[in-house]
């Protein structure tokens, strides 16, 4: 059996916590579903959270703002470049919080690295402010 991979444990454990958030705050269910009945796809009952800024863009891959809940069938559109489920997202993400939007979608079209991703004590830091916001949420 090799080592682990310290790195990689913590971005695992991270992505875990970041999932664990966006479920507990916004519920398990196809938000463009709900949302936007009238875009015409086969929803399936497999949820996932999908990140708004696209996953390659690190600065936004383990925040909660950037996540939302939803179905495999969306989230397979959206990868294909169905423009109607990509659009509800957006509007979805950014009627949650118009200014992190705002600046998200700034940084994101700069494609400046997150040079941190992958230190340990930048990781440890997102791990405690994860664990933290689930806390929050969970004493509401």
């Amino acid at each position: 059996m090799g080592k682990r991979n310290p790195v990689k444990t913590k971005q695992n454990k991270a992505i875990k916590l970041w999932k664990e958030v966006c479920y507990l705050r916004d519920g398990r269910y196809c938000h463009v579903q709900r949302n936007y009945p009238f875009i015409k796809i086969s929803h399936t009952d497999v949820i996932q959270v999908d990140h708004c800024i696209t996953r390659s863009n690190k600065y936004f891959f383990l925040d909660t703002w950037n996540g939302l809940p939803i179905c495999s069938a969306c989230n397979q559109a959206k990868c294909f470049g169905n423009k109607s489920i990509s659009r509800a997202i957006d509007k979805m993400v950014e009627k949650r919080n118009p200014e992190w939007f705002k600046n998200a979608i700034w940084l994101d079209q700069t494609g400046e690295p997150n040079v941190n991703f992958s230190k340990i004590w930048w990781l440890d830091e997102k791990i405690q402010d994860l664990q933290n916001e689930l806390n929050n949420l969970k004493e509401d």
